[in-house]
């Protein structure tokens, strides 16, 4: 994946919001959730994520860096949260 290539991935409703991170970060570097060596805990609360997310009333997005790629969460107007990665590899 180059600079300017972009994963979107969007959660299943049932699916934490931190689980959904560490999926689309390891599909857009091209590994298995196994195989990654990246922690999330190392760069983003995750409760904290979950929570944040978690009211379907609010619109909003959420960028941060995190295993070589700048992840992005934006909430539609409904709420529903997808998650854009854009991998520095």
């Amino acid at each position: 994946m180059s600079d300017t290539d972009k994963f979107c991935y969007e959660p299943p409703d049932d699916e934490p919001l931190s689980t959904a991170v560490v999926e689309a970060v390891a599909i857009a570097h091209d590994e298995t959730v196994l195989d990654q060596k990246w922690l999330i805990s190392d760069d983003i609360n995750t409760d904290a994520l979950d929570m944040l997310f978690q009211d379907k009333k609010l619109k909003m997005s959420l960028q941060f860096e995190a295993d070589s790629a700048t992840v992005t969460i934006v909430a539609d107007e409904n709420g529903n949260p997808l998650i854009i990665i854009q991998s520095h590899r």
